[in-house]
């Protein structure tokens, strides 16, 4: 710069970003796109891997970040990055940030919320993926007939979308007995202290204080109680441990009912895992799912 002329005003490496963004793509685009890829294939450590290559005050990197986060279970961090966003711009009616807002919101059970963005993304195009999510906030509220409503409508507008195969409750029950009966003896065991209980969709009571995250609105299935190997010191309790199968997110969760089948029994076998102690890791060393 010529010292002779006006001292330029400076900008930080997101402002100059930001700035730049209606310019020619550059390396960095090529690696945004990438990520955007990594998580449209649902591998958000693989999106995460590629936003690691750019400057982290960048702010195209932010609102995928808060996807990703939110994909791996990371509410906090999500929304750390989201209002990181919001206070550097006014993101308004921006589709990948109302999509990503009204994600966190859904992790964070604040339906009411989470519903006026999907509503305004609905405004902007009718998805199959925002009425989706607008029928897992309706479920959430115990809506179920204008959640079938809108998978209707997700399915009439998407050809690939597939509507939720359902069971009534008694075929529901069937399936759960068969999975259990199917077990090997000792696992069979351990149930005869435990209930297996079915509900619709998770309750808020079972949200553990300051963590949404253990208890996302799609849980397919929930141990609570003592494991068998803490028995002894929880014998005063008043309640016995409880296995909950969530009968519409299992069915949310399946492309037919033979895929519903193979999730009742993977759900029950994880969830019983729980019941014998194992954590997620030792769940999956068990091999019964």
């Amino acid at each position: 710069m010529n010292p002779s002329e006006p001292h330029a005003e400076e900008h930080s490496p997101a402002e100059a970003a930001w700035e730049d963004a209606d310019q020619e793509p550059g390396p960095e685009d090529e690696v945004l796109d990438e990520a955007w890829a990594a998580l449209d294939e649902g591998d958000a450590k693989g999106a995460l891997a590629k936003l690691a290559q750019l400057d982290e005050d960048w702010p195209e990197r932010w609102i995928p970040e808060a996807l990703a986060r939110l994909q791996l279970g990371e509410l906090r961090r999500a929304r750390v990055v989201l209002t990181q966003a919001e206070e550097f711009e006014d993101l308004g009616d921006q589709q990948e940030y109302l999509w990503a807002k009204a994600q966190l919101l859904l992790g964070e059970w604040s339906f009411g919320e989470a519903r006026e963005l999907l509503g305004k993304l609905l405004v902007i195009e009718r998805t199959a993926p925002v009425l989706e999510r607008l029928s897992l906030v309706s479920e959430m509220e115990g809506d179920f007939e204008t959640a079938e409503g809108l998978l209707d409508e997700a399915a009439s507008i998407d050809p690939e979308f597939v509507h939720a195969p359902r069971l009534s409750s008694e075929e529901f029950e069937r399936e759960v007995d068969a999975a259990v009966k199917a077990l090997p003896r000792e696992f069979q065991k351990a149930l005869e202290t435990c209930e297996v209980l079915i509900d619709a969709m998770p309750s808020g009571w079972m949200l553990e204080p300051g963590d949404p995250s253990s208890t996302p609105p799609e849980l397919l299935g929930l141990f609570v109680g003592a494991p068998n190997t803490e028995a002894s010191a929880d014998e005063n309790a008043e309640l016995p441990p409880r296995i909950f199968l969530f009968q519409r997110n299992l069915e949310r969760a399946a492309r037919d009912q033979a895929e519903l089948r193979e999730q009742i029994r993977v759900t029950l076998y994880h969830e019983i895992g729980h019941l014998l102690g194992f954590d997620e890791d030792g769940v999956a060393e068990m091999g019964l799912e």
